[in-house]
């Protein structure tokens, strides 16, 4: 008799979950160091991940090769996407960026998840095979790097449009929980996105939510913000979501700015150049 899985399908959307132990456990993983509002958003990520798959052209067909998307290892990247937000004191890091942080963490999840079904495979005597097939052989290095590499470019789709096949679609499923029936295309219908929340529903995931979270590692970390987007909720919210030290992070903000290094560092340059030529001419 299988065990109940945390991943029921979806009949009026015709999709089948792809479930399998290593997701369940990521799940249970993403439960124990996330709130509530947090893995419900990683999880239906997960979801409009597969729809996309069901009906965007660029994802439901095969490639030249005959591939389509590993949606497995799409939804373990989506369940686990959001760990940099991690609610449990150790688990992010002081100095990366959080879609770092996630990947981080991830990966770091799925080598130990490996290692133990590897031992548990070589210590079962009744040899059912079940811990075998999620060990290196199919957790191998490639699908390693897919997952960290989807997590870390999440939020940049500008990157992740353009990188594999289940980076894209893990990006888009994970921006579609922001958008839900308004995703262009009219890719997800109203009908699926509430068959989805009846599953998961959004618990608390508002704006004031990902304000208070955004605004927080603005608060916490700033200096991984301010070549992304996260900078924008410092700068229009401030560190505590209602516009508290907002000023001064712009300050900090402006003072960081990529276009201000690359310039001033030619200009450094260029004149150092042109002292050098002087020297020799003397």
């Amino acid at each position: 008799m299988s065990k109940p899985t945390p991943f029921p399908d979806l009949p009026k959307s015709g999709i089948t979950f792809p479930n399998s132990p290593i997701t369940a456990a990521a799940f249970a993983y993403t439960q124990q160091h996330t709130t509530e509002p947090v893995y419900n958003h990683c999880v239906r990520s997960a979801y409009w991940a597969l729809i996309l798959a069901h009906n965007l052209p660029a994802f439901a067909a095969a490639d030249s090769d005959g591939r389509k998307p590993d949606l497995e290892t799409v939804v373990l990247a989506c369940v686990l996407h959001d760990m940099g937000w991690a609610s449990t004191p150790g688990l992010r890091s002081k100095d990366r960026r959080f879609e770092v942080d996630g990947a981080d963490i991830a990966k770091r999840w799925v080598r130990e998840y490996v290692k133990e079904r590897e031992h548990d495979h070589k210590h079962d005597h009744d040899h059912d095979g079940a811990a075998a097939k999620e060990g290196g052989g199919k957790w191998d290095a490639h699908r390693q790097d897919l997952i960290w590499s989807s997590i870390a470019l999440h939020t940049t789709g500008s990157i992740a449009l353009h990188a594999a096949p289940e980076t894209a679609l893990a990006h888009l499923g994970i921006m579609a929980d922001f958008a839900g029936p308004l995703f262009p295309g009219g890719a997800i219908s109203e009908a699926a996105y509430r068959e989805v929340l009846g599953l998961f529903p959004l618990a608390g995931f508002d704006s004031a939510a990902c304000k208070e979270i955004l605004c927080g590692i603005c608060r916490d970390k700033p200096a991984t913000t301010f070549d992304n987007f996260v900078s924008e909720f410092g700068r229009e919210f401030g560190l505590d979501g209602k516009g508290g030290g907002k000023e001064e992070f712009r300050r900090e903000w402006e003072e960081a700015l990529p276009s201000k290094k690359l310039l001033s560092g030619l200009d450094y340059l260029n004149e150092l150049v042109k002292e050098g030529q002087g020297g020799k001419g003397e």
